[in-house]
């Protein structure tokens, strides 16, 4: 009777504002794989390509991982999370807003699809790393890993739904298009979050704070000495490498000779 009624007591510990988040990123995640295949096969069909270009646009959109995460993730330590969250999400449905804009004006280059995807990517880093700093403010200690399990389980399949929705998006109203779509996302996703009730714990005050350099060494110090940590986060480092060499040239090997 114990085990069987745990997951109705599990299910009653989620609160409102935790569904709230965890729909956020839902949001967010599937109208960024919808990005995922229009950008791509934006510059690949519609403005004609080349291989360089297609490889810098994956680049410039990997780019902050490397410059922006250490510090976006001490910056989120220092303020309140979800003005943070809210700002990112606007941020990016903005700039995504400029593609079907400038693609109906006629003026869609190149130029600005680099700069979208070096500000889009800065603004999903910002949000990531405000929300994950957030959902230990929406639940107790003892049910955080019953939370991350919750948020992982539905941000994959988010993100698998939406790569496949881009998909059919980009084939049936075009990659410019399409991109409203992801637009839409991030409008509900900063809804969602304004929605959320739960009261932050105050942040520092700016006197009694360590500077953003040691506090992002001290990060780095604390993940130096955890072999699980390294482990990951080498892992998926080696993955992330991967998936950006394959997204640099899937779109321009698979749609330019179709």
């Amino acid at each position: 009777m114990t085990t069987s009624t745990q997951p109705a007591k599990a299910r009653k510990r989620v609160s409102p504002d935790l569904r709230r988040l965890v729909g956020s990123e839902c949001a967010s995640l599937s109208g960024s794989a919808v990005s995922t295949v229009a950008l791509p096969t934006l510059a690949a069909l519609d403005l004609d390509a080349s291989t360089t270009q297609i490889a810098l646009l994956a680049f410039l959109g990997q780019l902050p991982n490397a410059i922006v995460a250490l510090p976006a993730g001490a910056f989120s330590d220092r303020h309140a999370k979800r003005p943070l969250m809210i700002t990112a999400d606007l941020t990016a449905a903005a700039v995504l807003a400029t593609i079907p804009a400038a693609a109906f004006a006629g003026v869609l280059g190149i130029g600005q699809l680099y700069a979208v995807a070096v500000v889009l990517d800065i603004a999903k880093i910002v949000h990531s790393s405000a929300s994950i700093s957030y959902l230990p403010v929406l639940v107790e200690p003892r049910l955080l890993q019953h939370a991350n399990s919750r948020l992982g389980a539905a941000s994959s399949v988010a993100d698998s739904a939406g790569s496949n929705m881009g998909a059919a998006l980009v084939g049936a109203v075009g990659a410019a298009r399409s991109i409203l779509a992801d637009v839409l996302s991030y409008l509900v996703s900063a809804f969602l979050v304004w929605r959320i009730r739960t009261p932050e714990p105050a942040a520092a005050p700016p006197e009694g704070r360590h500077s953003l350099a040691r506090d992002i060494g001290e990060g780095l110090r604390y993940v130096a000495g955890q072999p699980t940590i390294r482990t990951v986060i080498a892992a998926l480092s080696t993955l992330s490498f991967g998936l950006a060499i394959m997204n640099t040239y899937w779109a321009y090997y698979l749609l330019v000779p179709a």
